[in-house]
């Protein structure tokens, strides 16, 4: 069934899933868990409610949203313009700095949250090129693979060679990790 799915987005701990849902009636689109995982379902009146009784909620709200349109259209790029190498690359560097950002990366590494599968259906190309792109950056020493975990050697050459700036991401939106010991100029552990 290659080819059946487009993965658009992928949320990690902490995300609100679908938060645009409790403003429509109807969802165009769904929702699937790639591990296992934990989700509260909170109800659409309770939502509205709470949106509408408190506004910095309603805001933080509307700006996850927002920040969620904005990695959505990176995404598009991913598909429509970059080629498989640095969509990968780049699909790679934002993994990692959205862990960092919740305190699930360790010091130059993570556990990738997709399949190779997976991976190939958020990227738009086969898993078989998938695996081809993932053992040429392990030769190349951009990252380093132990099952699903990917230690990445070089920031700085994974980020070039994906044409990465987290810009997209809003970090500065979040609590900020701990800065590394020994990183320069505030650099996190990345």
């Amino acid at each position: 069934m290659e080819g059946a799915r487009q993965i658009l987005s992928v949320h990690i701990p902490g995300d609100m899933v679908d938060l645009e849902g409790s403003l429509l009636q109807v969802a165009d689109h769904n929702v699937q868990a790639l591990t296992n995982c934990e989700v509260a379902v909170v109800p659409r009146e309770a939502m509205i409610e709470l949106i509408d009784s408190h506004a910095r909620i309603g805001r933080a709200m509307w700006i996850d949203t927002l920040i969620d349109g904005s990695i959505y259209r990176e995404w598009i790029v991913n598909v429509g313009r970059r080629d498989a190498r640095s969509g990968t690359c780049h699909l790679l560097c934002e993994f990692a700095r959205r862990l960092e950002a919740v305190g699930l990366g360790e010091p130059g590494g993570y556990e990738l949250p997709m399949t190779q599968e997976q991976l190939a259906d958020a990227l738009g190309i086969t898993p078989v090129h998938v695996n081809r792109i993932l053992k040429d950056l392990d030769r190349e020493g951009l990252i380093v693979r132990d099952k699903r975990f990917a230690r990445v050697p070089s920031w700085e050459a994974l980020r070039k060679a994906g044409g990465f700036t987290d810009l997209y991401l809003h970090l500065d939106k979040f609590a900020q990790p701990p800065i590394a010991a020994g990183a320069p100029n505030g650099a996190t552990n990345w």
